[in-house]
């Protein structure tokens, strides 16, 4: 539950971020944190918390 509600699920958001900005460089840095923010939040709850 935590990993998705984290996570970034919606490829449309990273198209337009990467429409917007013109690279590929902020949506492949947002994708990686998100994705590691979620990781890391998931593993705390589960290790931490449960």
């Amino acid at each position: 539950m935590i990993f998705f509600a984290f996570a970034l699920q919606c490829m449309s958001t990273v198209a337009v971020v990467r429409r917007e900005t013109g690279g590929w460089k902020w949506p492949i840095l947002q994708f990686v944190y998100m994705g590691v923010l979620a990781y890391v939040g998931a593993f705390v709850a589960f290790h931490v918390i449960g």
